[in-house]
């Protein structure tokens, strides 16, 4: 399904968004259709079954939330009318963010050229299919059926509508999940597909980086911190992943060549980030405020504790790179708000509860992670101290 979504944008890029790039979008969702045979697995069912239920919320109701309407629909609106990848490089409408990368939009618009006509329900509810490979990538990094079910609800406890409202901040944070668990696979299991988890790790990390602008930055995060988790693991250099890692970075570096060719750039990279952050440190109220913006859904503190205790006592290597990844995006977000050209609470208002989803998930997918190699990560510390 992957390599259909990027073949889709890949023949987009090239001018020919219309019948291969419909061929590609329907070839993915016969992929989708056949991986209804995965239902025999229970880890897989849990995933097919809530993307199913997903999909029928999205196709249920038009989103009236302003970004959904104002960027990627817009977005996707103009690529539909227009025949290019490139059509929101002209500079109308500066508020929709228009260097955003375009393979949401794109892949809406592409669904309504299959359906034959523009609607405001379609579009929006074919991007919740997108949903459904990582989450199956996902189901196979964890060997049991409940902690796979138990990660089902935390996607949707922590993505709630954005799953299905048109917002992209919860796509954001499965794909970073995903990326990461196919990335960091347990030891026993290198052997076994080693071509198809890289394939599918670059795959998952292009995705991540054409989501929206902070894709790139998660997808930095999960290379280094795979790489770093692999080469500590197995005492190598992961050539294989770094090529990987670099393969997936191609679609989104021809995208910003794109974005500098026509001019244009993003708000906050534009403004004076260095003496805004200056300006806001000193002043430790501006940091309250954004402490407890992004920590207003509270109920993964806990989980931060939990990781940072278990991970020193059962070292198991996924969770730990899921702490890792989650604590410098929250410091990398941290520093964005810290930053920004906008009235700070007005900004923390708008976005901080949606660009914490990522952090919260990979939380959630960490503790889940140690639970369900509960046994295996005990095993070595109870070899241990029957050695001491």
């Amino acid at each position: 399904m992957l390599a259909g979504v990027l073949l889709c944008y890949a023949f987009a890029a090239f001018g020919w968004v219309g019948l291969p790039a419909q061929i590609a979008f329907i070839a993915v969702l016969a992929c989708a259709v056949w991986s209804l045979l995965a239902l025999r697995d229970g880890r897989a069912a849990w995933m097919v079954g809530i993307v199913v239920v997903l999909l029928v919320l999205a196709l249920g109701s038009p989103t009236d939330e302003w970004d959904p309407r104002s960027i990627w629909m817009l977005h996707a609106k103009r690529i539909y009318l227009e025949n290019s990848l490139y059509a929101q490089l002209d500079g109308y409408a500066i508020f929709s963010h228009n260097d955003y990368p375009s393979l949401m939009p794109l892949w809406s618009a592409t669904a309504a050229k299959v359906v034959g006509h523009w609607n405001e329900i379609f579009p929006k509810a074919a991007a919740t299919l997108l949903l459904l490979p990582p989450l199956l990538l996902i189901a196979r990094s964890l060997r049991t059926w409940w902690a796979v079910g138990l990660f089902a609800v935390a996607v949707l406890e922590v993505g709630g509508r954005y799953l299905v409202d048109g917002y992209m901040d919860a796509f954001l944070a499965v794909y970073a999940v995903a990326a990461l668990a196919v990335a960091i696979q347990p030891r026993r299991d290198v052997a076994e597909g080693t071509w198809f988890n890289l394939a599918a790790y670059a795959a998952l990390s292009a995705v991540l980086t054409l989501i929206k602008n902070e894709g790139a930055v998660l997808a930095i995060l999960v290379g280094l911190v795979a790489v770093a988790t692999v080469l500590l693991r197995d005492r190598r250099i992961p050539w294989a992943l770094l090529a990987a890692f670099a393969a997936s970075m191609v679609p989104l570096v021809a995208w910003k060549l794109a974005v500098a060719g026509a001019d244009l750039g993003n708000d906050l990279a534009q403004s004076d980030l260095k003496g805004q952050l200056l300006a806001r440190l000193p002043d430790l109220t501006q940091s309250v405020l954004i402490l407890k913006a992004l920590l207003r859904s509270a109920a993964w503190v806990p989980l931060v504790l939990l990781l940072v205790l278990w991970a020193r006592l059962w070292r198991v290597p996924a969770a730990r790179a899921a702490l890792v990844v989650a604590v410098a995006y929250f410091g990398v977000l941290f520093a964005v708000y810290l930053s920004t050209p906008h009235d700070l609470i007005w900004h923390l208002a708008t976005s901080a509860k949606r660009v914490a989803l990522p952090v919260q998930l990979l939380l959630m997918y960490g503790v889940l992670v140690l639970l369900d190699q509960w046994k295996l990560a005990a095993a070595p510390q109870r070899a241990g101290e029957r050695n001491a």
